[in-house]
């Protein structure tokens, strides 16, 4: 009896084990790029290794070598674009919920929008006070009731 579980035993890890390397080997995760955690290097050694065994492009379709990337050429279409039409907050940069007040207060500051968001804001608080007592009420309610029973 007891040489028999121990033969389960020392099955069962052995198919685990199995399975595990087998999955370490098909290291593809469907929620992360690289399934290895590189905290000092840029790209994934697996993915440089997939990148490699491609087949290098075309001559016409080389990419320019990396040492000719010139940074400040990039930035040279801003300073032809007039100021006003570069926004300081743009709506991508903004979270999708953010309160279109905040946002007239951000893109226009002026004192009236300032009041404004500040009489809006004050509103919302007093009314997620107001349900806050509501719950703390219902909640004695309740531990009232099931005290009874």
């Amino acid at each position: 009896m007891c040489r028999s579980r121990f033969v389960w035993a020392v099955a069962a890890v052995v198919v685990l084990t199995a399975s595990v390397t087998a999955q370490e080997r098909e290291s593809r995760s469907p929620y992360f790029d690289c399934p290895y955690i590189n905290y000092f290097d840029g790209d994934c050694p697996q993915l440089e290794q997939e990148k490699a065994r491609v087949e290098p492009l075309a001559e016409d379709e080389q990419e320019a070598p990396a040492g000719s990337h010139d940074p400040d050429a990039q930035q040279d279409w801003l300073q032809e674009v007039p100021e006003e039409l570069l926004p300081l907050f743009p709506r991508e940069s903004l979270a999708p919920d953010t309160p279109v007040l905040y946002q007239l207060l951000l893109l226009s500051p002026t004192l009236k929008n300032a009041r404004r968001y500040v009489r809006w804001y004050s509103r919302r608080m007093s009314r997620i006070k107001q349900a806050q007592d509501l719950i703390a009420v219902a909640g004695r309610e309740f531990l009232a009731e099931m005290a009874l029973e």
